[in-house]
């Protein structure tokens, strides 16, 4: 499965893999942080501090703005991996990747792969593919509850670039063009136009802004519990929230957009 990483209208920089795992630790060196594994061959000092940094600052702004600060998924035994080969070309051989990707992602192994110099790898990618793993883990690796928008939604929420596109939601709303529960629940991206992709994305973000904004990082955290046990995605919503209903979930949000 392909994931965009970011809006309809950017580069393609990144593929989901559901199982493989293509890179092996031996022959590698290792760079150890808190919550991950860097390995390398050759890479410059320079990319795997840098990349370090890079990534222990993402999972902390993760963890803190979702409110799973206080649980340690990633640390001794179960860090996540990343992989950073020295070049393009040696990624492309051992991830039999495509050209256009600069990395790949196996988000219930916890495992990344990229290449020293990989386009939009640090600043926009990583944290974007982060998000999926952490969010992942707390709700349920493989949790078939969980459907895209929300994998999305959390995964874009703290995205500087996704403001621009929420700020027409008010007006989508208001015209009636905005997607309702039931398409964003049955969202095709492969089948389906930027434009329509950039406000899944956009309505995506906004809605798991909402549910943080206005009943807080708690009562998220709870939520995802809730999705996690009961794997029941309307169990979860009703039973953590105030929402009767799937509709008054949709009209809540919209007033929320709208004042």
């Amino acid at each position: 499965m392909f994931t965009l990483g970011r809006l309809a209208g950017l580069s393609l920089l990144f593929i989901f893999l559901p199982s493989t795992i293509f890179a092996q630790d031996q022959g590698w060196q290792v760079a150890k942080s808190t919550h991950f594994n860097i390995f390398y061959k050759n890479a410059p000092e320079y990319a795997i501090s840098e990349l370090t940094q890079k990534a222990e600052e993402c999972y902390d702004s993760i963890a803190n703005e979702l409110g799973f600060n206080r649980f340690n998924f990633w640390t001794w035994d179960n860090r996540a991996k990343i992989y950073l080969f020295d070049n393009q070309d040696e990624y492309l051989r051992a991830a039999q990747s495509y050209n256009w990707a600069g990395g790949q992602v196996n988000v219930s192994a916890k495992l990344i792969q990229s290449y020293v110099g990989a386009p939009g790898f640090l600043y926009d990618v990583l944290p974007h593919e982060l998000g999926h793993i952490v969010f992942m883990e707390m709700v349920g690796f493989n949790n078939p509850a969980v459907p895209l928008w929300l994998q999305e939604g959390v995964a874009s929420y703290q995205e500087k670039d996704i403001d621009s596109a929420r700020g027409g939601l008010a007006d989508k709303i208001n015209q009636g063009s905005s997607l309702d529960f039931n398409a964003l629940n049955n969202f095709k991206i492969r089948s389906s136009s930027d434009e329509a992709i950039k406000l899944f994305y956009a309505e995506s973000s906004s809605l798991v802004k909402y549910l943080i904004s206005e009943f807080g990082k708690d009562a998220f955290v709870d939520f995802c519990r809730n999705l996690r046990d009961s794997r029941n995605l309307i169990m979860a919503l009703t039973k953590t929230y105030s929402f009767k209903d799937v509709n008054d979930f949709e009209e809540s949000w919209k007033k929320f957009v709208l004042k």
